[in-house]
């Protein structure tokens, strides 16, 4: 059975959908700029836990873990998966086949195909080394509530940066015929 909305078209969901305004003019805009504010909410859990670590003071024993260096890494690799990743244009990606080109030069799409993969591998390495690093260091332990909190930061941290490298990437390259009409 076919519904029908008030102007005559068919709809597709049995509850109608509110009107969306149109967004096209500043979705870009707003796509980079959450993209920015959740690399810094990223950063800024990490932060949290690195001064957490520096300041803490249990007076009924000793500070059993703290966050050094190597805390550090996994979010050092993600920024710069992130910045690898956003430096490759997406158009430089539509191009030949993953093959070398007839005058024994390399193609310009499949070098930004191999630097693409770098920088996401950056960025799975970051969050497979934040996620081993939590367990390792403060889960399997079993130091307690504000030991395992740091390395959750360290793992909330290299998400964030992945999903505001995602955002930003798609927003940046992202032209006027790429974007859909959503109406219904």
């Amino acid at each position: 059975m076919v519904r029908w909305n008030d102007s005559g078209e068919a709809r597709i969901c049995l509850i109608p959908l509110p009107a969306i305004p149109n967004l096209r003019a500043k979705a870009r805009d707003a796509a980079v700029y959450i993209s920015g504010a959740l690399f810094a909410l990223g950063w800024w859990f990490f932060i949290d836990a690195v001064v957490c670590s520096k300041n803490w003071n249990d007076d009924e024993g000793s500070k059993k873990v703290s966050v050094e260096f190597v805390d550090w890494v996994p979010g050092i690799c993600s920024t710069l998966g992130m910045i690898i990743i956003n430096c490759v244009d997406k158009a430089s990606l539509r191009g030949d086949a993953f093959t070398f080109s007839s005058s024994g030069e390399t193609s310009v799409a499949w070098i930004a195909r191999v630097i693409l993969f770098v920088g996401f591998t950056f960025m799975a390495g970051g969050l497979a080394g934040s996620i081993s690093l939590m367990c390792i260091k403060y889960i399997i332990p079993d130091y307690g509530d504000p030991f395992t909190f740091w390395g959750i930061c360290n793992v909330v941290q290299n998400v964030l940066i992945m999903v505001s490298a995602a955002i930003l990437w798609v927003a940046e390259n992202a032209s006027d015929s790429d974007l859909y009409d959503i109406s219904i």
